[in-house]
């Protein structure tokens, strides 16, 4: 349980974080001052009064500061088309439409090619502030439930890293504090933008589908995937992608749960990476067939839910998504270029990556040190970690030819040691976690080529169509650092989210100067407080927003660290897993470390003489202790034989000095 309880502060440690920086975002950030807002916000409103938008549906003023008609102006769509292409046609539309000049592609919802998940759950706030006669404080309130999706998403990040490497909780608070104090994720969290459901929903809905492959079926698994798969479909076009790739997996985890017998009532449900106890085991046309089925009606639930969207896209602009229209709208004046000429250009991913902290521009000074001493350290340490977990492995091989007895090797003085404590040999799925770990990198690749494609038909490099792949990049940069020196107490991910964090508050400044030029000589705090009065708040509450929201960075700050302190993985000398006198075949070993077995596990406690501790205990004090989603810490296969093991030390594991044989 106590893992539980360090993993849980740790997540809350990230929401902090995110929350302090994202108010000071809801709060400063002028309404309707970035691009898009507006657009996204009169989609809600259409949706809140029983309308769903087309793409040169006008934007109503329906909030104080909000461009376009007035709010009580009905127009056709028809009409406004008509008009945007022929002055002549200006006379067909009615008077509180009249204009000094011809509409515009920013007077129109150019956002309503997207499904209307989003602006459902934010007409709440928008609607009940209208009615109740306070429409900008409707505003405000849909500003914050959109950081509260953004928080969900941590829960998400934190989840899905939990699948893929069960035996390191710290690398969960590590992943979700880092995608909570990224500049790029932040900005789409604080105002109202689709994205940060879209992340949430599809890294929950992905995290859900490997824990079904892992555990196989259960009624609570099967009713997470069901929802989530199809509600990432009506997030986001990029949502609707990810599906196709989790319904498929959907009917391979259950056709494979079926085929082990597990989940159907022929053998207990294992922990993750385990495998099932024997039970009834069907026939292999028999699981595909039930596999198939899972795929299917999945598959049909999220056509239920979305298809529709996507087939009125098809039937209104001649496309699923209304990729074609939106280009039409918005020239760029960017000649095409192939796929492989974006990807081999250097300046592309430069852009993109200084995107994910916040606007390009903007990256200048200490933030553009940062931005590049995160990337270097992540390399430094990834590469650190993949030398070291090979010498370790190289070493473990050695020590394996060179063992007495039956012993093959560690992995065999080990799962001995564990016999003679009454402790079963670790048991594991190559196989799945092969799987899990590509469903999850694929993901994030898909997010890469939806990027990748847009760029290359003549759009923008816009680096939020990457955040789909922020958990997996969160994750490299986590792993990363518990490669670097004192990473066994999370120092290196507590230095780096507090350098994100700095760099985002200084980007945000940086941001507000740019909409306000009044704020420009004033200085970091100047222009936050300054920001807050002139939106929100009088001068006096604004110092006082800002002091408290600071204060609960600092605190945040702090939690993390001690959650990542008692989280930090343990290891134990060779010599501490001897298995006790007397027990056949079991070679006893000295020197070095010896890492668990469980991705980026490390193995704590032994059965060594007089340590009285069980050779089953592992980081997350037991095999069968479990975070809410339901997911079990378990010892996987032994060095050299688990798929997770080598790919989890080859992007962040530190074993320690390799001792010799």
């Amino acid at each position: 349980m106590a893992t539980r309880r360090w993993l849980l502060l740790g997540v809350v440690a990230a929401g902090l974080t995110l929350s302090s920086v994202g108010l000071l975002g809801v709060l400063a950030t002028e309404p309707f001052a970035s691009a898009d807002e507006a657009q996204h916000t009169a989609y809600a409103v259409e949706v809140g009064e029983g309308r769903l938008p087309e793409l040169d549906t006008p934007v109503r003023a329906t909030i104080p500061g909000m461009p376009g008609l007035p709010a009580d102006c009905r127009v056709d769509p028809a009409q406004v088309r008509r008009a945007a292409s022929d002055r002549a046609a200006e006379a067909s539309l009615p008077a509180c439409a009249a204009r000094d000049r011809a509409f515009m592609t920013f007077d129109v919802i150019y956002t309503a090619n997207h499904p209307p998940l989003f602006y459902l759950l934010e007409s709440v706030p928008l609607r009940i502030g209208r009615s109740a006669g306070h429409p900008l404080a409707g505003f405000y309130a849909a500003r914050m439930l959109n950081l509260t999706v953004g928080f969900a998403a941590l829960v998400a990040t934190a989840w899905l890293v939990r699948v893929l490497v069960p035996g390191r909780p710290d690398l969960s608070v590590a992943a979700a504090a880092i995608t909570g104090a990224m500049g790029g994720f932040i900005a789409v969290t604080t105002q109202v933008y689709n994205d940060a459901l879209a992340v949430a929903l599809i890294t929950a809905a992905t995290a859900a589908t490997l824990v079904l492959l892992r555990r196989g079926p259960s009624a609570r698994t099967l009713l997470a995937v069901a929802v989530l798969v199809p509600a990432a479909a009506l997030s986001r076009a990029s949502g609707a992608i990810a599906a196709s790739l989790l319904v498929p997996t959907v009917g391979v985890a259950v056709g494979l749960a079926f085929a082990r017998g597990v989940g159907l009532g022929g053998g207990r449900r294992p922990a993750l990476g385990g495998r099932p106890e024997p039970g009834r085991r069907p026939g292999l046309w028999r699981s595909a067939l039930v596999g198939l089925a899972a795929a299917v009606t999945t598959g049909l639930l999220t056509a239920a839910a979305a298809g529709w969207f996507y087939l009125r896209n098809e039937r209104l602009y001649g496309d699923l998504t209304a990729t074609g229209r939106i280009a039409s709208m918005f020239p760029t004046g960017i000649e095409e270029r192939s796929a492989w000429q974006v990807v081999t250009s250097e300046d592309f991913w430069w852009l993109v990556y200084r995107g994910l902290f916040g606007r390009p521009k903007l990256l200048l000074g200490w933030p553009y040190r940062v931005a590049v001493g995160v990337g270097l350290l992540t390399l430094v340490g990834l590469l650190a970690a993949a030398l070291r977990a090979g010498l370790a492995h190289a070493v473990a091989r050695r020590a394996g030819h060179r063992a007495a007895g039956d012993a093959a090797g560690v992995t065999a003085g080990v799962a001995a040691g564990g016999a003679a404590c009454g402790v079963g040999p670790a048991r594991g799925t190559p196989v799945i976690n092969l799987m899990c770990w590509l469903v999850a990198g694929a993901q994030a690749l898909i997010a890469v080529a939806t990027l990748v494609g847009f760029v290359a038909a003549g759009g923008a490099s816009f680096a939020r169509y990457l955040l789909p792949a922020l958990p997996m990049l969160a994750l490299a940069v986590a792993a990363g650092c518990s490669a670097l020196p004192l990473a066994r107490r999370g120092v290196p991910t507590v230095l780096v989210v507090g350098a994100l964090w700095c760099t985002t508050i200084v980007m945000l400044s940086r941001e507000l100067a740019r909409h306000d030029p009044s704020l420009a000589d004033r200085d970091l705090l100047g222009r936050l407080r300054g920001a807050i009065a002139a939106t929100a708040f009088s001068p006096s509450g604004a110092s006082l927003v800002v002091g408290v929201l600071l204060a609960l960075a600092g605190l945040g700050i702090v939690l993390l660290a001690l959650s990542m302190l008692m989280l930090a993985p343990a290891v134990v000398p060779r010599w501490r897993m001897r298995p006790a006198r007397g027990s056949a075949g079991a070679a006893p070993v000295d020197g070095g470390m010896i890492p668990a077995a469980s991705g980026f596990g490390v193995m704590r406690g032994g059965c060594g003489a007089g340590d009285g501790q069980g050779a089953g205990e592992v980081v997350g004090e037991s095999v069968d202790e479990s975070v809410d989603d339901g997911v079990d810490e378990s010892v996987d296969d032994g060095v050299g034989e688990s798929i997770g093991q080598i790919v989890g030390e080859s992007v962040g594991e530190v074993v320690g000095p390799p001792g010799s044989a």
